[in-house]
């Protein structure tokens, strides 16, 4: 048994993903083939923008969606391509929130070029995408409501920064809107471009699973991950007020002066210092680790959907993947 779970902590990404390399490899080739310009600067801009893409979970998501249903066509390289650029924008305009510096080891757009060419490059990512989608039939429709979504979750989550008071259920919803609805529309028209429709929308419930969960991870390795490992700036949340699931358990777990000195914190923007000395106590308290516990959680009810759905041999990739996401420090 010791000797599963130690082959479950080697197992990398690139394993997980052997049965779809060959279909990665084409949605990066549609993705350098259908995002591009003429122009230098926002070529040079795309160019730097493309070494953001690394984990691509979602493309994969997609892919083993289809292929866990038996069928795996050319619309799902390109529905793939076009998740992965949906993410892509969120990426690019959520370091201009954060102020962050670094990302996949590169500087940040906004970092190197500023904010108004980091908007603008998200934005001309966004209408790439929508452009893109419309040539998948049923494709346009439901991406766009899922970016509708996403972006609900990201304008939440400005109105409750510096909210020390926020409730673990109302953490949860935002996080579901912000990560877990594109988790959940790769898997859902991962299974519709299979044919599947009768298990889309368990499939997607499969995906918000999993995105939660990966949302968390997220969050806990701002607060105690390697920023060397995990190639972004980390301490961010903390900076600039985002109260997230391991800041929540932790306040719930002090006496009333502790927290009310905590929280005085947390209702305003955090120097350097501040910020690091903050970690180091919720890190010592024990609920980074409780939080990686719940995101584990999400993932066993994840997958106690999955195992509903397809043949269980062609599951296996997205199991594995849940899996992944829920142990991973990058």
């Amino acid at each position: 048994m010791r000797r599963e779970d130690d082959a479950m902590r080697e197992e990398t990404l690139e394993g997980i993903c052997a049965p779809i390399a060959e279909d990665l490899g084409r949605v990066d080739e549609f993705l350098r083939r259908e995002v591009a310009s003429r122009d230098p600067f926002i070529g040079e801009l795309l160019a730097h923008v493309g070494r953001f893409r690394g984990k691509r979970i979602r493309p994969a998501l997609v892919l083993l969606a289809g292929r866990a249903l038996g069928r795996l066509g050319a619309a799902h390289v390109e529905v793939g391509g076009i998740v992965e650029l949906i993410h892509t924008a969120t990426l690019v305009h959520d370091d201009v929130l954060d102020d962050a510096g670094l990302r996949r080891r590169s500087a940040t757009i906004h970092a190197r070029w500023g904010e108004r060419a980091a908007i603008l490059l998200g934005d001309f990512l966004y209408s790439r995408a929508f452009a893109l989608a419309t040539r998948v039939d049923g494709a346009a429709r439901i991406l766009s409501d899922a970016t509708h979504t996403i972006c609900e979750g990201e304008l939440l989550q400005v109105s409750r920064a510096h909210r020390p008071d926020l409730p673990e259920a109302e953490y949860l919803d935002i996080i579901a809107k912000k990560t877990g609805a594109l988790y959940a529309v790769a898997c859902r028209l991962g299974a519709q471009l299979a044919g599947a429709d009768g298990v889309a929308e368990g499939l997607a419930r499969f995906g918000e699973r999993i995105g939660i969960a990966f949302q968390i991870v997220d969050d806990c390795l701002d607060i105690a991950g390697d920023e060397r490992e995990v190639g972004k700036s980390l301490g961010t949340d903390l900076k600039k007020g985002k109260v997230t699931l391991p800041v929540i358990r932790f306040l719930a777990r002090l006496g009333d002066a502790d927290r009310r000195r905590v929280e005085g914190l947390l209702r305003r923007p955090l120097a350097g210092e501040e910020e690091r000395t903050l970690a180091r106590e919720i890190i010592a308290s024990g609920t980074v680790e409780d939080a990686r516990s719940e995101a584990k959680a999400f993932v066993e009810e994840a997958l106690a959907v999955l195992a509903q759905i397809g043949d269980p041999a062609l599951r296996t990739p997205l199991e594995r993947l849940a899996r992944f996401i829920a142990r991973r420090r990058f």
